[in-house]
């Protein structure tokens, strides 16, 4: 969603929305989020915000960052199903993390690295010459 036309300056003026850190504004039956943006050259920025919006981070349904998100890109952010999901197809499409990182088999059951981990060290194998010195399967049985 595109930022308002307004500034912080002008916000002011209007009602605060209390238990919000002065970034909840009403005016005339709009409400308004004011944020900063931008990193090492912050910005203070004020967004429209719809009413349905509002009442999502009034209920507790979702939160400032959330809202704040949706209004930046106009799509909400990925759930940690959804990121999970997607870090687990970005393993699957390039093998080596299997092999480089550890962690990243957390992502699959013992079935999936049953047929991953064989692919996985052969991918490393072609690219590199061999497994890595320290490497230990998770497939090896004591």
């Amino acid at each position: 969603m595109e930022r308002s036309k307004l500034t912080w300056e002008e916000v002011i003026k209007f009602e605060e929305i209390k238990g919000y850190g002065q970034q909840i504004w009403r005016h005339n039956g709009q409400y308004y989020l004011v944020a900063d943006e931008g990193g090492i050259a912050e910005q203070r920025v004020v967004y429209e915000l719809p009413l349905e919006l509002f009442q999502l981070l009034d209920s507790g349904t979702k939160t400032m960052v959330d809202i704040h998100y949706k209004l930046q890109n106009d799509e909400w952010p990925s759930t940690e199903e959804e990121r999970k999901a997607s870090e687990k197809k970005w393993i699957e499409e390039g093998l080596t993390p299997l092999i480089a990182n550890p962690k990243s088999r957390e992502y699959f059951t013992q079935e999936e690295l049953e047929k991953l981990i064989p692919l996985a060290e052969q991918k490393w194998i072609d690219w590199k010459g061999k497994l890595p010195d320290n490497y230990v399967s998770p497939l090896d049985k004591d």
